[in-house]
C-alpha cells in the first residue's frame, strides 16, 4: 500500500470520527470548534482529490469565515450553554439509519460512474478561449453559471442586511484592549492581508483564487480590524459600508443588463469578457468582504456600536453606544 493510500484513508475515517465527535458534543461552543477542524480537514480533502479552488473556499469560507460567525453568535446566547435535550430515541434512530442507507448509495452512484466520461469537461475546454479567462472553475461560475454566482450574490447582500434588521440595540460586551502581541501581528498581517487579496482575485483567471476566496480573506482581516486596537465603525450610516455591501450586486446587474441590451443576458462579448469578469471579480470581492463583516459585527453584537474603546480594562470600558 502506497503512502498516498494510507494518508489518504486516516484522512477519510479522521473525517468520520470528527463528525460523529461534533454531532456528539454537549455544548454549542465545542461542536463549533470541532466543525472548524472538520472544515480544515475537508479542504485538505479536496486538496488530495486535486480540487484547489474548493480547498480554499472551503478553508476561507466553510471553516474561517462559518466558523467566526458561529462563535460571534454564541457569543451573545453563551459558550457553555447545552443543548436542548436530545430527541427521542423512535425518531432519532431511524434518521440516522436514513442517512447511512442514503450515503452507502452516493457511495455506489460515485463508485459506478468513475471511469465514465467526465460529463460537460471537454465542452467545457472546447470553449474556453470565449470565456476571458484560463480557469475553467472562474469560466464556470462567471460565464456558464453566471446566473447563479449573481443570485448567490444577491443572497448575500439580502442576508447581510437581514442580520442588520435583525441585530437591535447594541448588546455585545466591550472588548478587552488588546495585547502587545495581538497589536503586533496586526501591523505585520494587515499589510499581507492587503497583497494577498488583490493577487488572489487577479491570479483567479488563470489559477485557483477569486473574489469568494478574496472576499473571505478580506472579511478576516474586518473581523481582526473590529477586535484590534482602533476598530473601524461597522454602521450601516457610513458610507463606505452602504457603498461596499451593494457595489457587487449592482455591478454584477448592471453589466447584465447591459449586455442583454447587446446581445444576451449575461452573455460576454468575447474580445470583452476578460475585463469584464476581472470587474465584476473585484466589485464582489469587495462586497463579500463587507457582508461577512458585517454578518460578523452584527453576531456579536457590535453593529450598531461606536467601537470606540477606552484604555481601561474590559470591567471598566464604556459600553458601545446605539448611534
Amino acid at each position: 500500500m502506497s503512502p498516498g493510500l494510507v494518508f489518504d484513508t486516516v484522512l477519510a475515517f479522521s473525517l468520520v470520527v470528527l463528525a460523529v465527535i461534533t454531532l456528539r458534543q454537549r455544548t454549542p461552543g465545542e461542536a463549533v470548534v470541532q466543525l472548524m477542524i472538520f472544515g480544515l480537514l475537508l479542504a485538505l480533502s479536496w486538496l488530495r482529490v486535486d480540487a484547489p479552488d474548493l480547498a480554499l473556499t472551503e478553508a476561507a469560507i466553510g471553516s474561517g469565515v462559518t466558523g467566526a460567525l458561529l462563535l460571534a453568535a454564541l457569543r451573545r446566547t453563551g459558550f457553555g450553554k447545552p443543548f436542548p435535550a436530545p430527541v427521542s430515541a423512535w425518531l432519532r434512530y431511524p434518521v440516522t439509519l436514513g442517512c447511512a442507507v442514503l450515503g452507502l448509495i452516493l457511495s455506489l452512484v460515485v463508485m459506478q460512474s468513475w471511469h465514465h466520461p467526465a460529463g460537460l469537461t471537454e465542452l467545457t475546454r472546447q470553449y474556453m478561449p470565449e470565456t476571458g479567462t484560463e480557469n475553467p472553475v472562474t469560466a464556470v461560475i462567471l460565464n456558464y453559471r453566471a446566473y447563479d454566482t449573481l443570485l448567490e450574490i444577491g443572497v448575500l447582500l439580502v442576508a447581510a442586511l437581514s442580520v442588520y434588521t435583525l441585530s437591535g440595540p447594541a448588546s455585545g460586551t466591550p472588548v478587552k484592549p488588546p495585547g502587545p502581541i495581538f497589536r503586533f501581528y496586526m501591523r505585520i498581517m494587515t499589510p499581507v492581508f492587503w497583497l494577498v487579496v488583490p493577487y488572489m482575485v487577479w491570479v483567479g483567471g488563470r489559477a485557483p483564487g477569486g473574489a469568494f476566496q478574496a472576499g473571505a480573506l478580506l472579511s478576516g482581516l474586518g473581523a481582526l480590524t473590529l477586535l484590534g486596537p482602533s476598530p473601524w465603525p461597522m454602521r450601516l450610516r457610513r458610507r463606505v459600508v452602504r457603498w461596499g455591501l451593494t457595489l457587487g450586486f449592482t455591478l454584477f446587474l448592471a453589466a447584465a443588463a447591459w449586455m442583454w441590451q447587446h446581445g444576451n443576458f449575461l452573455g460576454y462579448p468575447p474580445e470583452q469578457a476578460k475585463n469584464w469578469i476581472l470587474l465584476i471579480e473585484i466589485a464582489c470581492t469587495l462586497s463579500i468582504g463587507i457582508s461577512l463583516t458585517v454578518m460578523f459585527a452584527g453576531c456579536a453584537g457590535w453593529l450598531h456600536e461606536d467601537p470606540k474603546i477606552a484604555p481601561e480594562s474590559a470591567a471598566q470600558a464604556p459600553k458601545r453606544r446605539h448611534p
